[in-house]
């Protein structure tokens, strides 16, 4: 028996049965009602704020992770994923302030940084330059 239902013929009253949700999606519903649950625990918030990112929902990352800064104002990959959210979003001047906040709190990953496409659009900021060469230099 095969492992999944064969799909009927398209014929009149053939029941058709909706196709699945995403895994994706199922994993946005999940997380959603367990932050509903646990709407402090750090784990879920960071990772509904990747998945809110990776679907491109950029306002619901940016306030994910501007709730996890305040959950854990000290975690530098916080404040990185902050920056992140606000370059998406637009916002160079804030998130460039985040990336200082992350490199001051331990941040010290240059190739991830040059590498991040969530950065793209401050490459050509000279206070990106700037970043990377304090970042070389083990400046904090």
């Amino acid at each position: 028996m095969p492992a999944s239902r064969p799909r009927s013929p398209a014929t009149p009253g053939a029941c058709h049965c909706p196709e699945p949700e995403s895994a994706q999606a199922q994993e946005l519903a999940f997380l959603e009602g367990v932050r509903a649950r646990l709407p402090r625990n750090p784990a879920v918030l960071a990772s509904l704020g990747h998945l809110y990112t990776e679907l491109g929902r950029f306002q619901d990352g940016l306030r994910a992770d501007r709730e996890m800064v305040k959950l854990e104002p000290r975690s530098a990959i916080a404040w990185y994923n902050l920056a992140c959210s606000l370059a998406l979003t637009g916002q160079p001047d804030e998130a460039f302030a985040c990336l200082d906040k992350a490199q001051s709190l331990g941040f010290e990953d240059a190739e991830g940084l040059q590498a991040d496409e969530d950065l793209a659009s401050l490459r050509t900021d000279p206070r990106f330059a700037w970043l990377l060469g304090r970042l070389a230099a083990g400046e904090a």
